[in-house]
């Protein structure tokens, strides 16, 4: 059996999340997929053909107690460096011998293939996506149930050994589980949002970007030296993202656009944008587009634009005639959700 699991976006209030403000993701039509299928045996193979094919085998003892290191609450450098798996495994192997070890997931004889056509490193959750899919696929396989909580969080521990991070992956996973559109507020948690919007995008790379832990530290320095402004910034951030929900529900796309070019000023005000990315942005607000702005960690990357004109490609022209790649990219209102046998 595949399971899908799409990437993700982030339309408002990023950075600001980190900081128990709220921001909104979307799914977009672009996918992870995982495939199960039974194999002879008793052990548990995870394949990669994005990598080479790379594989491993993993029995129930094994699982064990890799589940037993992992609960262990040691660092995550350290956990990495005991379970003695490829670092590229070590994410599957990790939900895996979540299942195995906490709840009891049947394994044995089970193949588990990973593979997408999500870029990594591209702004759009590739390991995230890949987190969900692989942690549905192993759900059914195993004929366990569990929440939708519970099985976004066992997913984001592939997040939490992909970034070396205990918070990773919150806003990525659930999004890519559920599909659509939802918020996140680390004092609430994620929520999948009502909304079937179908926003017409262009995705805009304006080249290499630091590193997501780069621009979040660099944040945290700015917080650290003059709380009181960035705190400010971040009250108005979130105020772009409930205005923008709000708009969403509503399907005003102006509005939405509005939010997020107000949003793109208040994250450059905390100097995670970029020449390039700014550049992209000013474009399109010459186009007149609804809204653009960058997505995810900044420092160059991704951007985001919302069109006014579904039909013109006078704006996609510009921006490829400026040396940014464009492509456009829609909502995906499907989820790895939506592939659970037991739901």
């Amino acid at each position: 059996m595949e399971v899908k699991a799409p990437g993700v976006l982030k339309l408002l209030g990023e950075h600001a999340s980190v900081y128990g403000r709220t921001a909104i993701a979307i799914a977009v039509n672009v996918y992870t997929y995982a495939d199960i299928k039974k194999i002879p045996g008793k052990s548990l193979k995870i394949i990669l053909p994005d990598f080479g094919g790379l594989e491993c085998e993993l029995d129930g003892s094994t699982l064990a107690q890799l589940h037993a290191i992992y609960k262990a609450k040691y660092s995550m450098d350290a956990y990495i460096n005991a379970a003695a798996i490829d670092p590229r495994i070590l994410p599957y192997a990790t939900i895996a011998a979540r299942l195995y070890g906490e709840f009891g997931a049947k394994l044995e004889g089970v193949q588990l293939t990973v593979k997408s056509e999500i870029p990594m490193q591209s702004g759009m959750a590739s390991s995230g996506a890949c987190s969900a899919a692989a942690t549905v696929a192993l759900i059914n396989a195993s004929k366990i149930k569990l929440k939708h909580e519970t099985a976004i969080d066992v997913a984001r521990d592939g997040e939490r050994v992909v970034h070396k991070n205990q918070n990773a992956g919150g806003i990525d996973v659930s999004t890519s589980y559920y599909g659509g559109y939802v918020s996140i507020n680390p004092l609430v948690g994620a929520k999948k949002e009502n909304i079937n919007a179908k926003l017409d995008l262009l995705l805009v790379n304006t080249g290499p970007k630091k590193s997501t832990a780069e621009t979040v530290g660099h944040v945290a320095e700015q917080h650290r030296d003059n709380k009181a402004r960035v705190e400010a910034i971040l009250d108005k951030i979130h105020e772009c993202s409930g205005k923008g929900l709000e708009s969403l529900k509503k399907e005003d796309m102006q509005t939405l656009g509005a939010c997020m070019y107000q949003d793109h000023e208040l994250l450059r005000s905390l100097e995670v944008s970029s020449d390039s990315l700014d550049k992209a942005v000013a474009i399109a607000k010459s186009h007149k587009a609804h809204g653009a702005k960058l997505s995810g960690g900044g420092g160059g990357g991704i951007a985001i634009v919302l069109k006014s004109d579904p039909e013109s490609d006078a704006l996609r022209r510009e921006l490829q005639s400026q040396g940014f790649v464009v492509s456009g990219i829609n909502t995906s209102m499907e989820g790895a959700f939506n592939y659970l046998s037991s739901k």
